[in-house]
């Protein structure tokens, strides 16, 4: 669960910089981009946070 979240995350940033360099050269808005590449790093940092082991902690 934590790896597919974590790989939607990156995927979504991802995809979300590819749009931004297209959106810059065509000179659109640049919303969607912005908006792809923030839920990316959410639910990258969402996936990590997930996989971390809580059960070693004093």
């Amino acid at each position: 669960m934590e790896y597919t979240t974590f790989i939607i995350g990156t995927s979504l940033f991802g995809g979300g910089f590819l749009l931004l360099l297209l959106f810059l050269y065509l000179k659109r808005k640049l919303l969607i981009p912005f908006l792809l590449m923030g839920v990316g790093v959410v639910l990258c940092f969402i996936g990590l946070i997930l996989a971390q082991d809580f059960s070693q902690t004093p």
